[in-house]
């Protein structure tokens, strides 16, 4: 994989489909249903950002996305309900290293669709392009230790914790431990 095979990633973001989901860009529409799950505290609580206190706010940080779709520099995959055709959350595949064939899986889920395996359904797949499609050797994600529910994501689509990352970001007045996991594409089973 190329540099220039990482910026045409992002420029194209391919359209994936779960049973239950189609993952795919952001667009202007979709700014309300992110702000559904963006401005609950309860969702951001250990995210680095959030919770939004306007649509507006949403709204910049859906065009930072179409910016980073442009450049080829980064960008999300929103998460489309297949049922009802609503935006439920996001799944972020970051810091994609040509060399090193890796990179770091990121994730967010609305409250009301908790506790039914649909994250971890969207990180299986995820998981399969990023080992089938990609050639990625390597995908890993991180949480903040005490975000037993993103853990047990990760465990669930087969990733294995690595260890304890010992106040390891600040973030939100306060540092933070974190868990590492990962998975290898020798490990990677559909």
């Amino acid at each position: 994989m190329k540099e220039i095979t990482v910026k045409n990633f992002y420029r194209n973001l391919p359209r994936l489909e779960t049973t239950r989901l189609i993952l795919r860009k952001a667009t202007k529409s979709d700014v309300s249903d992110i702000f559904i799950y963006s401005s609950d505290a309860e969702v951001t609580r250990y995210l680095r950002w959030g919770p939004h206190q306007t649509l507006m706010e949403t709204e910049n940080y859906v065009n930072g996305m179409f910016a980073q779709y442009r450049e080829g520099s980064d960008g999300s995959w929103l998460m489309e309900h297949k049922q009802n055709h609503t935006v439920i959350g996001h799944i972020h595949l970051m810091e994609i290293t040509s060399h090193h064939r890796k990179a770091r899986v990121g994730f967010v889920l609305s409250r009301s669709y908790w506790n039914q395996g649909i994250m971890t359904e969207a990180l299986r797949k995820v998981l399969e392009y990023s080992f089938e499609r990609m050639g990625l050797n390597r995908v890993e994600g991180l949480c903040i230790s005490d975000n037993r529910a993103a853990a047990q994501v990760m465990e669930k689509a087969g990733m294995k914790k690595e260890g304890e990352l010992r106040e390891y970001i600040f973030q939100k007045g306060a540092f933070w431990d974190f868990s590492i996991y990962s998975m290898l594409r020798r490990e990677f089973q559909m």
